[in-house]
């Protein structure tokens, strides 16, 4: 890492660092996050995405963000100097115009975007329109390396679709000559998929994929703050051992090389943590939560989200149709969840609450000092 990057790393996790501290922004979030639909293709064991929507239309709520409002929030982002725009449902694809959601952020300047896919709806002619957008990046969901064990997961023996796709865009970037979008892989880590980890990581690296980022199962996908250990996805106290396994497995293959250590997204402390977590058990430490700064997150019916525990604080406020991003990231009100973020005592492990370039300087002296 050369001096100018270390020192503009140095001095940006400071400012997150301080921002915590005084449960305000000094420092524009690393991405916009926009779930902009519930709708997906898929009934997922772990996702909640379904029940909500349809919770939503009970109640007469919205379930959609409008190709309008998305368009605002990319624009208002961009003029906040976010870095990078997350598109995420639902299943993103089954939105048509959403490669004109691509291409008019890349025309907003942000130039780092990802759409996140469960990676079973695709063509020729929408890898094309992929291309064309400058899409950066797909995080595309992969849980099991067998069709059997994917679909007692994922509702449908969809896995053989999945890696078609992922190949057809690699046979696609070749004849192109073109390196974006890169691939990357996110792995849910439940009961169902213990013994599949390893296979996981063995099929990301057959498929090309850049990297593969490990993930824990959460009680409800649409509230983070809802960790239920008595879930039939949670891990069972039986199979402890077998978690351990498992998380020690991945870790031994970090270890393993400098290119396996950076393909496994996750650090070490963080791998070590998910053992703790499944067994409800990582409130026992502390850990720092950069939810509320790192990410702006929208969700489907159009407000800021921040994951504080719903049932006792409204985890959603604002009118994004109506009120500007930055008036709401910055609103007293975002400062007043921001002090309940804070005081969290049972930490989900799920991404949006990390900052990658926390890890960086750490990974960096880990790396150099197993491969010298």
């Amino acid at each position: 890492m050369d001096n100018n990057r270390f020192i503009r790393l140095l001095v940006r996790n400071f400012l997150f660092w301080l921002s915590r501290k005084i449960d305000h922004p000094l420092v524009p979030a690393d991405a916009l996050q926009i779930n902009f639909t519930f709708n997906c293709n898929l009934r997922c064991k772990m996702c909640s995405m379904h029940e909500r929507m349809e919770s939503n239309k009970a109640l007469n709520r919205p379930v959609d963000l409008d190709i309008d409002t998305i368009k605002k929030l990319i624009r208002e982002g961009a003029d906040m100097k976010v870095r990078s725009l997350i598109l995420i449902g639902g299943e993103p694809f089954l939105e048509p115009r959403l490669f004109e959601l691509v291409a008019y952020g890349v025309s907003c300047g942000i130039t780092s975007i990802t759409v996140v896919t469960n990676g079973t709806i695709m063509s020729e002619k929408l890898v094309e329109e992929m291309f064309k957008s400058r899409l950066s990046s797909l995080s595309v969901s992969i849980d099991a390396s067998s069709e059997e064990s994917f679909a007692r997961i994922r509702g449908q023996k969809y896995l053989a679709k999945i890696i078609a796709n992922i190949n057809l865009i690699n046979e696609m970037k070749e004849q192109r000559k073109e390196n974006i979008p890169s691939i990357c892989c996110v792995c849910t880590i439940m009961d169902q998929n213990l013994e599949e980890l390893t296979g996981v990581i063995e099929l990301c690296r057959q498929l090309k994929i850049g990297k593969i980022i490990f993930q824990p199962v959460v009680g409800d996908n649409t509230d983070q703050a809802k960790a239920d250990a008595g879930s039939d996805v949670f891990v069972k106290p039986e199979r402890f051992q077998v978690l351990d396994n498992a998380i020690n497995a991945i870790i031994q293959y970090k270890k393993s090389s400098a290119d396996n250590f950076d393909f496994i997204a996750n650090s070490l402390q963080n791998l070590e943590s998910i053992k703790k977590y499944l067994r409800g058990r990582s409130g026992a430490e502390k850990m720092n939560c950069y939810a509320g700064f790192n990410r702006i997150q929208i969700v489907q019916e159009g407000k800021v989200y921040f994951c504080v525990k719903q049932p006792e604080h409204e985890a959603t406020f604002g009118d994004v149709k109506r009120d500007s991003l930055r008036s709401l990231w910055y609103s007293g009100r975002a400062r007043v969840l921001r002090k309940l973020i804070r005081k969290c005592d049972k930490p989900c492990l799920q991404w949006c609450s990390y900052r990658d370039d926390f890890d960086v300087i750490v990974a960096e002296r880990q790396k150099s000092e197993l491969f010298k």
